[in-house]
């Protein structure tokens, strides 16, 4: 027979687990944002609500945002980062990537599945080994990288005014990616040459009458390419992410956005990647 205290005290221990846990303040902050995104990425409409994220739920937020995103888009495949700056000490903000963000050159794309979207072209790289975890030159970055691929990434254009350049807002709408149309790769090899062909490189974006809408020559930029990718690994470690072979970086856009409204077609001429030879990727849309 159990002695009272022992009887007492199970009875009050089960009415406790019997009591529902509440959802902390936190919590349905995180989930609240990350569903208003979600809703305003699946159903293309913009957000009307100013968004509220404090710094501290950023991370949280966009990782709920991409679990609710994972059934109809896909695993993780890689990242996609903003270009960053030599003043920003914290490194670029990051995103995912998943498996249906992706389509090839000579793409259709149809305005309707993005929100007013905007194109800019950028370089993707893709992993050849673990080792890019711990490169700190651009020679063992390039040992550590399998190719570089010519990219155009379409974005969208989600968030209300009062949000587009808040850090934290962006970070949590995984930087508003919506898809990035991917040239051929070109394979990479760890030498001097390619240090300086990354560093050199030049895109131009034109529309379907051959007009100029988009520009990045050597000295638009600060930032190496390969500088890029070490600030973004840097950046995924912080939040916990060990890189892969074969997982894409997009290392951020080269280009000013480009609105697609009114365009039929996009094309981005790379120059540099390839001796001798421009290296194109092209869409169209509908």
């Amino acid at each position: 027979m159990l002695n009272r205290n022992y009887t007492v005290g199970f009875i009050l221990l089960s009415v406790v687990l019997s009591i529902p846990q509440a959802v902390l303040p936190d919590e349905q902050s995180i989930e609240k944002n990350a569903n208003t995104i979600f809703k305003a990425f699946t159903k293309t409409h913009p957000i009307s609500d100013p968004l509220e994220i404090v710094p501290t739920h950023a991370l949280a937020t966009q990782n709920y945002y991409i679990a609710l995103l994972r059934p109809t888009w896909g695993m993780d495949v890689g990242y996609v980062a903003s270009m960053p700056q030599t003043e920003v000490a914290n490194g670029p903000l990051t995103g995912i990537l998943l498996e249906n963000m992706f389509t090839g050159t000579r793409a259709m794309v149809s305005r309707s599945f993005g929100v007013d979207m905007v194109a800019a072209g950028e370089l993707m790289f893709r992993v050849k080994s673990q080792a890019i975890n711990t490169a700190t030159n651009h020679l063992e970055v390039l040992a550590a990288l399998k190719s570089v691929i010519p990219t155009v990434r379409l974005s969208d254009a989600l968030l209300p005014e009062e949000n587009k350049f808040n850090d934290s807002t962006v970070m949590a709408s995984n930087l508003c990616v919506r898809f990035c149309v991917l040239g051929g790769e070109v394979p990479l090899t760890a030498d001097e040459a390619w240090i300086e062909r990354l560093e050199n490189v030049a895109l131009r974006l034109y529309d379907q009458d051959k007009q100029e809408i988009g520009v990045s020559e050597r000295h638009d930029r600060d930032v190496h390419p390969l500088d890029a990718i070490l600030a973004m690994r840097d950046a995924l470690a912080g939040r916990g992410v060990v890189l892969k072979e074969d997982e894409l970086l997009a290392v951020g856009t080269l280009t000013e956005a480009s609105s697609v409204d009114g365009l039929t077609r996009l094309s981005a001429v790379f120059t540099g990647l390839k001796p001798n030879e421009n290296v194109l990727v092209y869409m169209g849309f509908q």
